[in-house]
């Protein structure tokens, strides 16, 4: 794990998992999920209740990592974790898609819900279409940030959080 992931794990994350020797890459991942989250100022019209986080295709050991983010408040906003709703991901606030069919699902979010902030974990996620991608390099997990689909959902996320991608297109 490097250090700024350790430094947003730390100043982000409950303190039982940060004092953990080993922290899995589910929980990283869902940490970042959180940061982003954090750090994104949402569209007008997406501005008040709780924040939705649903997620698609995840296994048992990612809804678990997610589950720590489940009840958590950001600006007074509690984030609600649910599984994807099928075909309706309108409700959701950030979509984050684990493997298998990233693409299929990334075309249909994309052409009806362009409001959707995507995260996924795939290597090319974001050149499919995602806004966010987390890949790992040898054994880190990093985040690739597709500009043009932030700029699409009108989403604002902060500087200092695009400084740690490693890449922006």
């Amino acid at each position: 794990m490097t250090f700024r992931y350790a430094l947003l794990l730390a100043a982000c994350w409950p303190s039982t998992l940060t004092a953990q020797a080993a922290v899995s890459k589910e929980q990283i991942k869902a940490a970042l999920v959180f940061n982003f989250m954090k750090f994104t100022e949402w569209p007008a019209e997406q501005a008040n209740g709780p924040l939705v986080l649903c997620l698609a295709n995840a296994d048992r050991r990612m809804e678990a990592a997610f589950g720590q983010v489940n009840g958590r408040t950001i600006d007074s906003r509690v984030i609600q974790v649910r599984p994807a709703p099928g075909a309706d991901v309108g409700a959701c606030h950030l979509l984050f898609i684990q493997d298998s069919t990233a693409h299929e699902l990334l075309e249909r979010v994309a052409a009806s819900y362009p409001r959707v902030l995507t995260v996924g974990d795939q290597d090319d996620f974001t050149e499919a279409g995602g806004a966010i991608g987390l890949v790992e390099q040898n054994g880190r997990v990093h985040f690739k940030v597709n500009m043009d689909m932030l700029r699409k959902g009108n989403y604002k996320v902060s500087s200092q959080l695009l400084k740690l991608a490693i890449n922006l297109r």
